[in-house]
């Protein structure tokens, strides 16, 4: 379940300059083997990269990340915590942090080596592909390609060495936050072998600076929890 919910925290939130505080909730439903799971949960982002994720069902558990990356789980009921550090989680490399800032042209792949090779149309939509910027044959993701409708980004995947689509986004349901448009709804398929793993996220309840008030801003572990 922990190793779940790191997957889900991966698309949360990063916030323009312009923005000190955002909270917002959130509930994906993710589908694998023929089994459904429903993620409920709440995150509150602050302007200096700080973001606490406190799900609420199935279990409570709360997530404490920043911008390096550094990362901690902590299970209430059993007063432990787990401690992660991985670019990964940074705070500022989340894809909807490319939403929140305007940065929406390279979804922050120029930030973790790839670069454009191709741009073309089909139809009213602008398709940009990319490849990385230093061959490395063993990293998992060798090409990204991004569909933009308009400024919008509504479709990536990404592909292994063999060209073997691995996964998949979609974003739509756009709506403006802090006058830029958002997706307040995306679908992740993932592809591992025969089978695949559809995890739909929505998000809702936005609140901004003054009116994200929520003590999760400030939250703490207890100092006597135990590490595992």
């Amino acid at each position: 379940m922990k190793h779940l919910l790191l997957l889900f925290f991966l698309p949360f939130i990063s916030a323009p300059q312009t923005v000190d505080r955002l909270s917002a909730s959130m509930v994906t439903r993710q589908v694998q083997k023929g089994k459904s799971v429903t993620v409920r949960g709440e995150v509150f982002y602050q302007r200096n990269g700080n973001m606490v994720t406190h799900f609420t069902f199935p279990q409570e558990l709360v997530i404490l990340a920043n911008k390096l990356g550094e990362t901690r789980i902590y299970d209430p009921r059993r007063n432990a915590v787990m401690r992660y550090q991985s670019g990964a989680f940074s705070t500022s490399t989340t894809q909807l942090s490319y939403f929140l800032t305007g940065a929406t042209a390279d979804m922050g792949l120029i930030q973790i080596g790839f670069v454009q090779d191709r741009t073309y149309n089909t139809g009213k939509l602008l398709v940009t592909e990319w490849r990385q910027k230093v061959a490395d044959k063993k990293a998992p993701v060798q090409r990204v390609k991004v569909v933009f409708d308009k400024a919008n980004p509504v479709y990536m995947h990404y592909e292994d060495g063999a060209r073997k689509i691995i996964r998949k986004v979609f974003y739509y349901q756009y709506q403006p936050i802090d006058w830029r448009p958002f997706p307040t709804a995306t679908t992740e398929i993932v592809y591992e072998g025969r089978d695949s793993t559809v995890a739909k996220t929505t998000y809702g309840g936005f609140k901004l600076n003054t009116e994200a008030n929520s003590p999760y801003f400030g939250y703490t572990i207890p100092a006597n929890a135990r590490t595992e």
